[in-house]
């Protein structure tokens, strides 16, 4: 078994529940996620980036932590956001909000399930959010979908960020197909976790794709006392 395919198949025990900028609003982590929010608002002064992708290069690198961090910060600032799971392999966006994962947007790309019946709202965290829903075996098919991209031009009516958790660049195409209809990209790095020249490899193909990566995050970085952090920077 390769490396990739251990990270693939690898169970990580987390709380995702738990929200450092809402938990330890003063630390040093959620400091350098309003550093990001800083700059995510001066490079979106036209208003031109609601639909954001993030994603990373492999998995475990902190994509969800990031993201859910980050739209409970929009929220703060009185943005209106909503979170998507668009991870349809490995969807966790319902440990976040402890809700199981159906009636979601497989659910509604299917036909299954009206649109305001697939949105949802965090009171705990204070955006909305439309979990990844039902497996399905066409993924593809439903990334590239025009039921998809007129969702995206639906919310952006509503909502002023669009925040997507992807799947990684390296292991399937997934993360791919996803920044063809979106504005833009952040991308997260965990310290030690992908190589050099996977990150270049899954960044120069976004680039191909000519979808503007807004910034990369670098993420887990080890501080001297050991603990573990979120440095955040774009």
């Amino acid at each position: 078994m390769s490396r990739y395919e251990k990270l693939f198949k690898k169970k990580r025990i987390e709380d995702y529940n738990y929200l450092l900028a809402k938990e330890q609003p003063l630390s040093y982590g959620t400091e350098s996620l309003q550093k990001t929010i800083l700059n995510l608002e001066f490079s979106n002064v036209d208003n031109k980036f609601k639909t954001i992708q993030v994603t990373s290069t492999t998995q475990s690198e902190g994509k969800t932590t990031v993201i859910s961090n980050l739209a409970y910060l929009l929220g703060q600032r009185g943005k209106k956001v909503i979170v998507i799971d668009l991870d349809l392999r490995r969807p966790k966006l319902h440990h976040l909000v402890r809700v199981p994962n159906e009636n979601g947007l497989t659910d509604y790309l299917l036909g299954e399930k009206k649109l305001d019946e697939v949105l949802e709202t965090s009171e705990q965290f204070g955006f909305d959010y439309l979990v990844a829903g039902k497996r399905i075996t066409a993924i593809a098919n439903a990334l590239t979908s025009n039921k998809l991209k007129e969702l995206f031009n639906l919310l952006k009516e509503k909502y002023d960020y669009i925040l997507l958790d992807t799947p990684p660049t390296y292991l399937v195409s997934d993360a791919y197909y996803i920044s063809k209809i979106v504005d833009g990209v952040l991308y997260v790095v965990g310290q030690n976790i992908a190589r050099k020249r996977e990150v270049k490899e899954g960044i120069h193909e976004l680039n191909k794709i000519n979808t503007p990566i807004i910034g990369i995050i670098l993420s887990q970085v080890k501080l001297r006392n050991n603990q573990r952090y979120y440095y955040y920077g774009s």
